[in-house]
């Protein structure tokens, strides 16, 4: 019983110092929950008010998912509570870093690990009860507006207890971090490197990859590992903040607990362990264990040369000389550095040398790892029996989406997240054929050479992802692109019309939807009604789509869908051989040849770009030349002519194309339309086309641009 009274003692005095920190954590508490509730609340009641809402269950609805926002999955809490963590840290420790104080502390007759549990247990108090106090108070505040719900209670204690593990774990980094050194400003880099280290060295890691291989390709990097509960936690939240059902929720959770679990939990042991060995005379000195200081300064100082690395490397232009003696200077001076503030010395910067040459010799290895690719990353093409299924992005690039079940609503999602998630090619060796190919292309003469991210999924489960280049002009190409492209697998992988979801949303959104078709000039809206109709004439026609079909024929139209005032929207292109959707099409008049009609045209503004020719005007740094500016001052980069006769536009007309912007070619010869020019087109008013007014750019097909218009746009001496 007295030991019992004396341990509440020691707490309550070690309290009366820390009061500070306490309403520090109060006041922080009731700004993430009742202070943000608030906000959220007010903004729905002001939308309200607007006429944002047009039924009441809407209203009812926002308030419901305002509640949720504010109480539940809360990203604004990552850094808070993470700061809050280093503080009741770095205070309940701070005695540590004055000798006077540690002495004083030490000839009191209470054990180490008692006078440990009671700064520990009190920083933990100081967190977890205003904690509970803010979360409360916020929901007596959501029940009063009548927005709690259970889905909100639910999220609210499965997102307390992420929040309790990630404040235990960033608190138990920082105590062992003040535990290894002996000054506060020592414990902030500490801290900082032993939450940031794994992510810090993933990223240049990856920096690293992309720099020097060729074949490195983010667009299907899935960064599950982030080397850092702070990275991690701003990971998760957003993914349970998305998941639609709360049994995704607690089955993808329950994992994360238990990793932040263990990991605080042998944090503790070792900042327990460190604290009991801890030498009185540590105090003030930069670390409290001489014996760690070589392996925490290699560590600290390869990590610190490979960022010079990465910036020397692209900065010269990768000259590899220049970026080996970086790297090594980079590793020796953070040596150097580290040495100086181990010994509190300048003088002491050249001391252990053997653990200085370690770290150079490691930097520039790993250096060379990269630049001679001595494991063989541009060159990994694995066997097609080792591979279960492969995704495959060439795009072009859509906005993609999925419908949520739960909440009936559209979740957007990543192009490289929609393709992983969706297409599942089983056609593996034409893929690892044309993976193959591109080790032995020679692109200096390829004829259209592209390049195309791969997602390789072994059987053995793990996943790996490449950039290949394939030359699009190769005609033994053909076969393979067409048994990847021409298949079911890959248009439902790729195209989101072929997904069940757009269905489904079109059934279930409350939000209006549009239907359009373009010939890149003329614009029909078309009846929404239809927009099921258009879509299974659209996907009936893609079963003639492979490589051959998209290569060597122009898109003459697109369709898009379109959900009234937001980013959700779908394109597709549409060609001439598509019976089945221009037959619906025709029904509304919307089909309009991509021709244009001279006689419709006003003007015709061409721009020569000059991109060839002007490089006689510039020197050899790139700067313009004096005489030709004075020379040229019209046309230092661009030439640009008004048409207006009826007969040079009717001659220029015959060989025009809408703007990929239009009407995408993303398949065709990236040399089948003259980047050289753009047309801009005036229509008449009055015509028996319902052209949009405006402006229209086409460009000119290779090799098609008539010699009045060359002569015209060449560059001329003033007058």
């Amino acid at each position: 019983m007295t030991s019992k009274s004396s341990f509440l003692i020691s707490m309550k005095e070690n309290n009366k110092r820390r009061i500070w920190v306490w309403v520090v954590s109060f006041l922080g508490q009731l700004v993430l929950y009742p202070g943000i509730l608030t906000v959220y609340l007010s903004r729905i009641n002001f939308w309200n008010e607007d006429g944002v809402y047009k039924l009441p269950e809407h209203y009812r609805i926002a308030l419901q998912e305002a509640a949720v926002d504010a109480l539940g999955f809360q990203p604004m809490c990552m850094l808070p509570v993470a700061i809050l963590a280093i503080l009741i840290a770095v205070q309940g420790f701070s005695y540590l870093y004055d000798r006077k104080k540690v002495d004083m502390y030490h000839s009191v007759p209470v054990s180490a690990k008692r006078r440990f549990a009671v700064i520990y247990l009190n920083g933990f108090l100081m967190y977890i009860i205003p904690a509970l106090f803010g979360i409360c108070i916020g929901i007596l505040m959501a029940a009063a507006q009548g927005s709690l719900t259970i889905r909100c209670l639910a999220e609210c204690g499965l997102a307390f207890i992420l929040n309790l593990l990630y404040f235990l774990t960033v608190y138990h980094t920082t105590i062992l971090a003040v535990m290894l050194t002996g000054n506060v400003v020592i414990t902030g880099f500490a801290t900082v490197i032993l939450l940031g280290i794994g992510y810090i060295a993933y990223a240049i890691t990856e920096a690293l990859q992309n720099v020097f291989f060729d074949n490195w390709s983010y667009f299907f990097v899935k960064r599950a590992f982030t080397g850092s509960v702070i990275m991690d936690y701003d990971v998760k939240i957003y993914w349970f903040k998305n998941l639609p059902l709360l049994e995704d929720i607690v089955k993808t959770i329950l994992p994360v607990y238990g990793k932040w679990f263990l990991a605080a939990a042998l944090l503790l042991a070792l900042s327990l362990l460190c604290y009991r060995k801890r030498p009185s005379e540590a105090a003030g000195r930069a670390m409290a264990f001489r014996p760690l200081n070589p392996f925490i300064k290699i560590i600290v100082s390869v990590v610190a040369g490979l960022v010079v690395c990465y910036i020397v490397y692209d900065a010269t232009y990768y000259n590899i000389v220049i970026t080996a003696l970086s790297t090594a200077g980079g590793t020796l001076l953070c040596c150097i550095v580290m040495e100086a503030i181990y010994e509190a010395d300048i003088r002491g910067a050249f001391k252990h040398l053997v653990s200085s040459g370690i770290a150079m010799a490691a930097a520039i290895f790993i250096f060379c790892i990269f630049q001679f690719d001595l494991f063989g990353y541009d060159s990994y093409v694995p066997e097609s029996k080792d591979v279960e299924s492969v995704a495959l992005d060439r795009g072009p690039y859509q906005n993609y989406w999925e419908w949520n079940e739960e909440n009936e609503s559209i979740n957007y999602l990543s192009d490289g997240e929609f393709i992983r998630n969706n297409m599942f090619l089983t056609d593996v060796e034409a893929v690892c054929e044309l993976a193959r190919k591109s080790q032995e292309l020679d692109i200096q003469n390829a004829a259209d050479c592209r390049s195309v991210s791969v997602l390789y999924r072994l059987k053995s489960g793990k996943e790996v992802s490449r950039l290949i280049l394939v030359d699009f002009g190769d005609k033994s190409n053909e076969e393979l692109l067409n048994r990847i492209i021409g298949t079911e697998e890959y248009r439902s992988g790729f195209y989101l019309m072929a997904r069940e979801d757009v269905e489904t949303a079109f059934e279930k959104t409350e939000r209006e939807w549009t239907v359009t078709y373009t010939n890149g000039t003329i614009e029909t809206d078309l009846p929404a009604s239809e927009s099921m109709r258009l879509r299974e004439m659209w996907l009936k026609d893609m079963e003639q789509f492979d490589f051959t079909m998209a290569n060597s024929e122009r898109p003459c139209g697109k369709l898009s869908w379109d959900i009234y005032d937001s980013y959700t929207s779908m394109s597709v292109p549409v060609y001439e051989n598509f019976d089945n959707t221009l037959s619906v099409l025709e029904e509304y008049h919307a089909v309009y040849p991509v021709e244009l009609r001279a006689e419709d045209i006003l003007s015709l503004e061409v721009t020569n770009w000059h991109y060839q020719d002007q490089e006689q005007y510039f020197s050899a740094d790139g700067s313009y030349r004096r005489e030709a500016a004075s020379a040229y001052p019209e046309t230092q980069h661009a030439v640009r002519k008004e048409f207006t006769d009826p007969d040079e536009i009717a001659e220029i007309v015959e060989q025009l194309y809408p703007s990929g912007t239009l009407l995408n070619l993303y398949w065709n010869d990236m040399n089948e339309l003259d980047d050289g020019y753009n047309v801009t087109i005036t229509f008449k008013m009055g015509t028996d086309y319902p052209y949009k007014r405006g402006y229209f750019e086409y460009k000119f097909l290779s090799g098609q641009v008539p010699d009045f218009v060359v002569e015209r746009t060449a560059f001329e001496a003033e007058e």
